[in-house]
């Protein structure tokens, strides 16, 4: 746990630049303020899916081949910035990728990594596209990392092999995407603040 948490400290000054970046991006804000093209959510799409790429890759490795990660993030920040379309999108590029990586929680993980985009997604739909508070994205974080963390249970065989990978994993999950999520959500409340300010 002290690894996996040292790692993530670590990854989260990058989430912060990522963030400052992503979102001050022409398209980006064209999608964060319900004036997008077509482009704009295909841009979108392979942002946050390339993001959770880049998670998987600065995840730890664990026994069987499992990946201790920020891979969810991405799909679910585009998701709650952009709607069902981009977090699934986003999701299915992070998932599909993770499970080509192979290892007993390969479709688990890359089931996950879609739900996390679809219900975040399906979030911003049901609140018109209102941006959830940082509180309230931090929360459904955690609780998309709890339902990735069942569904390892569920589907991983041997379930020894799996409890012991989702015990120590997914706690420091919880941590490390709850905070890259928060970081988001206050970088996406700056930029439409400022907007609002021009």
């Amino acid at each position: 746990m002290h690894d996996l948490l040292g790692l993530f400290a670590t990854t989260e000054v990058f989430i912060f630049v990522f963030m400052e970046v992503a979102f001050n991006v022409t398209l980006v804000r064209r999608v964060m303020q319900h004036k997008p093209f077509w482009y704009d959510y295909a841009f979108v799409i392979l942002l946050f899916g390339g993001f959770s790429i880049f998670g998987t890759y600065t995840g730890i490795s664990l026994p069987g081949g499992s990946v201790s990660s920020i891979r969810d993030l991405g799909p679910a920040i585009a998701g709650l910035v952009a709607g069902p379309v981009a977090g699934i999108g986003a999701g299915l590029i992070g998932g599909v990728h993770r499970y080509f990586l192979g290892g007993f929680t390969a479709v688990p993980c890359s089931i996950a990594t879609v739900f996390a985009g679809l219900v975040s997604g399906l979030i911003y739909q049901l609140r018109g596209g209102k941006i959830l508070s940082a509180w309230y994205s931090v929360l459904l974080m955690i609780g998309i990392e709890l339902f990735h963390g069942i569904l390892a249970l569920i589907i991983a065989r041997p379930f020894d092999e799996a409890w012991d990978v989702v015990r120590v994993a997914i706690p420091a999950m919880m941590i490390a995407d709850g905070l890259g999520m928060f970081i988001a959500i206050i970088a996406v409340d700056r930029v439409l603040e400022l907007k609002k300010a021009e």
